[in-house]
């Protein structure tokens, strides 16, 4: 409850800090006006002429990074990046919620009488987890720097790989941090998937788009499920009884899990370079400034 109040409150602070950053930027704006008024006519000239450059060199670079055509339907189906993108989303997203659905029968194979305490951890992490691809790009747009969605969900399912490793390890500490772990990886890959799309396959058909990708959640949850629940009554077979006790109940499990998550990682790198996405461009006002501040410096030299 303590964590859950501290994440709701956190998104009341944002109003004071827009306001905030609003009245530096009528600051900034004002100390730009009458920098470039004290300038003469001359200079003024040149500055809007470098301001106009700048302004046709960022159309340029939006059309340059977002070169895909508007792609809806049963289109997405003759796509590569379509393939990567699905198999990737479901061996990490979908992986993770299948992991979390078993979560009970997990802690009680593992002799954890009170499961409600790791589940209500799973679910504040993976709330965490969906709001954290907000701060990311807050911070990312407040240092000039632009994330890549497929970059960012790249990110994300290394750490959940290693968190289904993490779960060989029969203690109950590795079992609360890996679930913490994947709960959070999960939350923020089913959030950004949702603008990933957009920026793969265009927003014009987004809905269409969106609903033939998440399609691998059934799928997912139906393969890794079933196998998972075999593997579980063959254990329990092999002992003789109805249920399984003991951390080799899921042994096998989490290490198929583990190696698949890492495919998904894998993948997903691929569809980020063949996006052509890369992180870390200063955007084009930045640009323009700097053009701008060179110019002013060096007509203070002269």
């Amino acid at each position: 409850m303590v964590s859950l109040s501290v994440l709701l409150a956190v998104p009341m602070l944002i109003p004071a800090a827009l306001k905030i950053r609003e009245s530096m930027n009528k600051i900034w704006e004002a100390k730009r006006e009458n920098r470039i008024h004290d300038l003469g006519t001359d200079d003024a000239v040149v500055v809007i002429e470098v301001m106009d450059l700048e302004t046709k060199e960022e159309e340029i670079v939006v059309a340059e990074e977002n070169p895909q055509e508007e792609i809806g339907g049963l289109q997405l189906l003759k796509k590569p990046d379509f393939w990567l993108y699905f198999f990737s989303y479901m061996f990490s997203g979908t992986l993770g919620l299948v992991f979390l659905n078993n979560l009970g029968q997990i802690a009680e194979s593992r002799g954890l009488g009170q499961t409600s305490t790791l589940v209500s951890l799973s679910s504040s992490f993976g709330f965490f987890g969906r709001l954290l691809p907000s701060f990311m790009d807050y911070y990312s747009a407040k240092s000039g720097h632009s994330i890549s969605r497929t970059g960012s969900m790249a990110s994300l399912m290394a750490p959940m790989a290693c968190a289904f490793f993490l779960l060989l390890n029969p203690g109950s500490v590795f079992l609360y941090a890996s679930t913490a772990i994947i709960g959070t990886c999960t939350g923020a890959i089913t959030s950004v998937a949702v603008s990933a799309t957009s920026e793969l396959f265009g927003a014009k058909n987004f809905g269409v788009n969106h609903n033939v990708l998440v399609s691998n959640i059934p799928v997912g949850s139906l393969c890794f499920g079933y196998f998972s629940a075999f593997l579980y009554q063959r254990e329990a077979g092999a002992r003789g009884a109805a249920t399984c006790a003991g951390a080799s109940c899921y042994q096998a499990t989490f290490a198929i899990w583990g190696a698949t998550c890492v495919v998904g990682t894998l993948l997903c790198v691929v569809l980020y370079v063949r996006s052509r996405s890369f992180a870390g461009r200063l955007p084009v006002r930045l640009q323009w400034l700097s053009r701008v501040a060179n110019f002013l410096g060096a007509r203070q030299k002269a």
